[in-house]
């Protein structure tokens, strides 16, 4: 009987390793907290923010995706051009879906550092 006590304790251990192991590598950080010292105040540009510097970016990778913010999307209004984001700048939907109420995009807010300059590019006019 002591033999098989032995025999399991091994693998109980090596299981609970595995379950230990498997716990750390699952994180929900987010970029800003992994990357204090990048995004940090000093980090994030908002002076002279325009469409080709930095909001351009932005809207890609976050709204104008496929099924989205496209021709064809299922989303309302197109993001694919500084025109067709301008629309929906003007009509103020825009800065309250991502800025006020931040339901947009739908895989969850934008950075801090990314709205502080959506919203410095709006302040500013949307300069092209």
């Amino acid at each position: 009987m002591a033999r098989q006590t032995i025999k399991g304790r091994p693998v109980m251990l090596l299981l609970g390793g595995l379950v230990m192991l498997l716990l750390n590598a699952c994180y929900y950080d987010n970029e800003e907290e992994l990357y204090k010292d990048y995004y940090g105040d000093n980090k994030c540009d908002t002076a002279q923010v325009t469409w080709t510097t930095h909001i351009q970016a932005i809207v890609q990778g976050n709204c104008a995706l496929s099924g989205c913010h496209v021709a064809g999307g299922s989303a309302p209004g197109m993001l694919e051009n500084y025109n067709n984001t301008m629309v929906i700048v003007n009509n103020g939907k825009l800065a309250d879906r991502v800025l006020v109420r931040k339901d947009m995009p739908p895989a969850g807010p934008l950075t801090d550092c990314q709205m502080k300059q959506i919203q410095a590019w709006i302040n500013a006019g949307s300069p092209q």
